[in-house]
């Protein structure tokens, strides 16, 4: 069920040897703009690069200096070339990396279902005023990683089809599996409320979920700010 879930009306399942990588970065006081600008020079040599398959910038709504790359790879090999390029690097060792109050922390996944890519969706756009991205994060009880995930998956036709959803895709965690989270786009607040107000999401997130996490789920709500490479 899940695998054909997954792959939305027929389609194959992710490939497994594509790997999903959240970036975090965060500005020291008065550096947002100079690391936002860093890391927006970083988007078109990096999608241009073998086995990008998307990378995507965003900022924190309730931190501006808190900035977010979720980036798709092929395979790892494609990702190790990638952070071995001299972009990369001098991202790493120049530009960015004196003006964050820590070093960029890294986070590994695995996509659970692929992008709805038909030409009749809406698409989400770079610095909206209204768009809202969210990335609810879910830690499991031990024995539910494959219950919640199949409920999770069983979520995605319903929400695509949803008035003012742009993006809804399912990751899990390669170094905890035991850890999930969707990747959201939504064209307003107003959309994404109606979305947690709907009888799919009390029966499968609130229903199949809620009581097989450890705690309850958190989620970083951002706002887009390269243009999508969808």
């Amino acid at each position: 069920m899940a695998a054909a879930v997954a792959a939305g009306q027929g389609e194959a399942p992710p490939s497994p040897d594509q790997v999903t990588v959240l970036a975090q970065f965060v500005a020291k006081p008065g550096r947002a703009k100079d690391v936002c600008n860093a890391l927006v020079h970083m988007v078109e040599p990096s999608r241009a690069e073998p086995g990008n398959v998307s990378y995507d910038l965003h900022r924190l709504k309730n931190n501006p200096a808190a900035f977010y790359v979720l980036a798709n790879w092929a395979n790892q090999a494609a990702l190790d070339q990638h952070m071995a390029s001299p972009h990369v690097r001098n991202l790493l060792n120049e530009q960015a990396v004196p003006d964050l109050v820590a070093p960029p922390k890294l986070s590994y996944a695995r996509p659970l279902s692929n992008p709805d890519t038909r030409p009749d969706r809406p698409r989400a756009t770079a610095n909206s005023r209204d768009q809202v991205t969210l990335v609810p994060f879910f830690t499991i009880k031990p024995g539910e990683v494959n219950p919640v995930r199949q409920a999770h998956l069983a979520m995605l036709e319903p929400t695509r089809a949803e008035p003012g959803c742009l993006d809804y895709d399912l990751y899990q965690s390669r170094e905890d599996p035991s850890v999930m989270f969707f990747y959201e786009n939504w064209t307003d607040q107003e959309a994404l409320a109606s979305h947690m107000n709907t009888p799919n999401f009390y029966r499968y997130v609130r229903g199949e979920v809620d009581g097989r996490l450890v705690v309850p789920w958190t989620a970083d709500i951002m706002a887009m700010v390269s243009q999508p490479s969808r």
